[in-house]
């Protein structure tokens, strides 16, 4: 090899190529579908979050009444008349005790008669109502007084016309 002879020049060198974009959207159209898709689940979890935690509108004190004296309805047949005066008679005064906010579950019968004598609350109708009410639980209660499925549907009616504030009717006056 002869030293003044020129060495061949090596082949040109190719610069660093950028990488090389195999995705078959642009850029702007993935970002966007990726927002979109955002949004749409934050929207479903937040539908799903609202559904899960609403609240069922709470029972009015009346209609907490009307259910349990329907419930002891279900539950007549063959019950003992004990069990039922004790079961209806607190389900009415926890009911008067709610809605009025008088002591009718920590008094007598003849207490709370007298407490609501001058009370404009109740109407002569109601107080009436009343009366024949307790006296009639109280003698289930106190006298374990005998009582058959239709004297007992009858009080059931009673307790549910006190409820509903409705007009008490004249055969409302018998006893248990």
């Amino acid at each position: 090899m002869n030293p003044a002879a020129p060495s061949p020049t090596p082949a040109p060198l190719n610069d660093i190529v950028g990488p090389v974009w195999f995705w078959p959207y642009p850029l702007w159209m993935t970002l966007l579908a990726g927002l979109v898709l955002l949004l749409i689940l934050a929207g479903f979890v937040w539908l799903l979050k609202k559904l899960l935690t609403r609240k069922a509108v709470p029972l009015t004190n009346r209609q907490k009444a009307l259910a349990a004296l329907e419930a002891l309805r279900r539950g007549i047949a063959g019950s003992d008349p004990y069990a039922f005066g004790v079961t209806v008679s607190d389900s009415i005064r926890s009911y008067i005790r709610a809605e009025h906010r008088l002591g009718a579950t920590t008094q007598t019968s003849l207490e709370f008669l007298n407490s609501i004598r001058g009370n404009p609350l109740f109407t002569e109708n109601e107080k009436a109502g009343l009366t024949v009410f307790l006296e009639k639980t109280d003698l289930l209660k106190f006298a374990r007084a005998e009582a058959g499925e239709r004297d007992m549907l009858d009080l059931l009616d009673i307790a549910a016309r006190l409820v509903r504030g409705e007009a008490q009717s004249e055969k409302s006056g018998g006893s248990a």
